[in-house]
Parts: structure tokens; C-alpha cells; sequence
């Protein structure tokens, strides 16, 4: 063998070694015990802080196959998100979307703490059917007082290229403070390329996503109580220090723990905790079909305490939503069997 050809086989050799190290070192995660995860899951409620509502879309191969658009798609994905629910043990889910499709949802399952998302956009097809793209504060006082609406969320405004600051954005903050009701804020950058809306996807503003951008808005409803989406990304620091500064502050690890290797995102979730904020992280799913995935994500972080990854679970967020004894022993009754 020349040569050439010995080097050309070691440097393949050493490739080769290079990529099974790296797979191990940032992508292979160990699996998990299925067994394990439903004796603990036995008798423990799981609030869920970030549930998208919409309209059935044609074509799903979750729920809607054959199916047409129209009611019938519509009530198939909500009973897909019902069963969903028994099968995880979520007690509540804060739920934002359409107005039409949120007073169903609500109507059907006390579980689901509807929302407005915001603002909406008439180029995306999950805020259909579309009303108008800002709600004034008079219509939105109709939504919480009289339908009985108890979240707010997921912002959308980073999505449009519609700064947090933006007045048309105000009504939202106040009514939120005023009905005490948590709001759901995308705190990171856009999603991968493959799961964004062609559509909208040039309105977007990576950097409107910083949570630092909310620190006036906070000054000036210092009573907001705010969600942090997908902590663990670009802005964890900033999101470390705003929550900080401001305890009404929570946040989830939605998606990003959930569609990245734990090495990418581990590390911040351990600053948060040695920060003495772990009793802030909050249970999110975000996406669709993902619920169980996202159980997965906590229940596997070795180094939590089975106290800590219970109070992630249900503990914080019940704190975080003031839920009164009586509705706490409610939900623990649920989800006895």
C-alpha cells in the first residue's frame, strides 16, 4: 500500500473515531425507563403553560386524516389535545389562539385556560378565521370579564417585526395586570427554517425576542405576571437577570430542550437553578404531539431531585397561578387512577 494511500485511511480512521465521540458526546441521550416515568407520573397533576389553539388543518396525520375543513377537523383536533390530556395528566393548560376557536375549546374542557395570542396576522393561517390584528383594550375587557378568559399568550409580536414597546401593544399589558392573568412571551429567536410560516417569516426580528426589551414594560405594570417561553436559548442570561430583578418572572424550557441535544441547553437550566430560580421553571410543551416528548425532557435531567422535577411538573405553576387549596386537591384527586 503506497503512501498516500496509508495516510488517506488513517485520516478516514480518525474521522470516523471523531464522529462516534461526537455523537455520543453532544447527541446520544440515554433512553428512557417508560416504566419508571409512568410509576412516577401515577397520582402527579402536570399543568401545562404553553398549549397552541387553531382550527383543524386538512392533511394531519395526527388527527385529521380523511377529514375535510370545517367543524369536524376542528373538534378532531380538540379531542386529540382532550386525550392528550388524560393520557399526561394535565390539569390545565394555558391555551391562546383564535377567539372563536379558544370560547370552543374553553366551552368543551374546563381544563383549557384560553387566551388571546397576539398580535394576530391575517397571512397566518393559525389565527384564522382572523378578526383584526390588535384587540383594544374595550374588546379585550369583554374576552376576560365577561368570557371568561384566564391567560394571555404567545406573544407573536417578534414574529410580525412589532417591537415589545409598541403602544398598540399596551391594552394587552394592562389587561393582563388588571385580571392577574399570566402571559406567555416569545423570549428567543424564530424556530429552525423547516418549521416557520413561509408566509411571515420576512417579518421576523430575532432581536425583539430579548427579554431584556421587557424590563419597561415591567416597570410600568409591575404586577404582570410573565412567562418567559423557551428559556435556555440565546437570551438566557438576560433572562436569568430579568427574572431576577422581577419575581412574577417564570419561564419554561418548551421546544428548545425538547428539539436540541441536552448539551446545548443543559447548562443554562443549571445556572438557573444555582441562581436560586429554579422554583420559577414552569412545565411547556408548545408544540403539538410534543406533550409526552416534553415530559420526557424534565423527568430525564438526572440531577434534579424527584421534589424538583414534581414542583416543575405542577408546584410552581400552581403557586405562580394562586390556585386555592381546594382546587389543588382537586386536581391531585384527578389523577388518582
Amino acid at each position: 500500500m503506497s503512501k498516500g494511500l496509508k495516510i488517506t485511511g488513517l485520516i478516514i480512521m480518525a474521522l470516523a473515531v471523531i464522529g462516534v465521540m461526537g455523537y455520543f458526546l453532544f447527541f446520544y441521550e440515554k433512553p428512557i425507563d417508560q416504566k419508571a416515568l409512568n410509576e412516577f407520573l401515577k397520582g402527579q397533576p402536570i399543568i401545562d403553560v404553553h398549549i397552541h389553539v387553531s382550527k383543524g388543518f386538512e392533511g394531519n396525520e395526527v388527527y385529521g386524516k380523511g377529514l375535510k375543513s370545517g367543524p369536524k377537523l376542528d373538534q378532531a383536533k380538540l379531542d386529540w389535545f382532550k386525550n392528550a390530556f388524560d393520557q399526561n395528566n394535565i390539569v390545565i393548560g394555558l391555551s391562546g389562539g383564535p377567539v372563536q376557536h379558544v370560547l370552543n375549546w374553553m366551552k368543551e374542557d374546563k381544563r383549557f385556560w384560553g387566551g388571546v395570542s397576539f398580535p394576530y396576522n391575517q397571512l397566518n393561517e393559525t389565527d384564522e378565521p382572523f378578526i383584526k390584528e390588535f384587540l383594544t383594550y374595550e374588546e379585550l375587557f369583554i374576552l376576560y370579564d365577561s368570557a371568561g378568559f384566564r391567560s394571555m399568550g404567545e406573544s407573536m409580536y417578534m414574529y410580525y417585526g412589532i417591537h415589545p414597546h409598541d403602544e398598540r401593544l399596551d391594552p394587552y399589558w394592562k389587561i393582563a395586570q388588571e385580571f392577574n392573568i399570566p402571559i406567555g412571551i416569545h423570549t428567543e429567536g424564530p424556530p429552525p427554517p423547516w418549521l416557520r410560516d413561509e408566509k411571515t417569516a420576512h417579518l421576523t426580528k430575532k432581536e425583539y425576542g430579548n427579554p431584556e426589551l421587557l424590563r419597561p414594560i415591567l416597570k410600568k405594570y409591575p404586577d404582570l405576571k410573565l412567562i418567559l417561553f423557551h428559556f435556555c436559548g440565546i437570551y438566557s442570561d438576560e433572562a436569568i437577570q430579568l427574572m431576577k430583578d422581577f419575581p412574577n418572572v417564570y419561564c419554561d424550557i418548551s421546544a428548545v430542550s425538547y428539539f436540541m441535544p441536552k448539551i446545548f441547553w443543559e447548562g443554562a437550566v443549571k445556572k438557573l437553578f444555582k441562581e436560586g430560580l429554579g422554583g420559577r421553571l414552569l412545565f411547556g410543551s408548545d408544540y403539538m404531539t410534543t406533550i409526552r416528548g416534553h415530559i420526557e425532557v424534565i423527568y430525564s435531567i438526572d440531577w434534579l431531585t424527584e421534589k424538583e422535577k414534581r414542583d416543575i411538573f405542577y408546584n410552581n405553576a400552581a403557586g405562580f397561578l394562586e390556585l386555592t387549596t381546594e382546587e389543588i386537591t382537586q386536581h391531585y384527586k384527578s389523577v388518582e387512577n
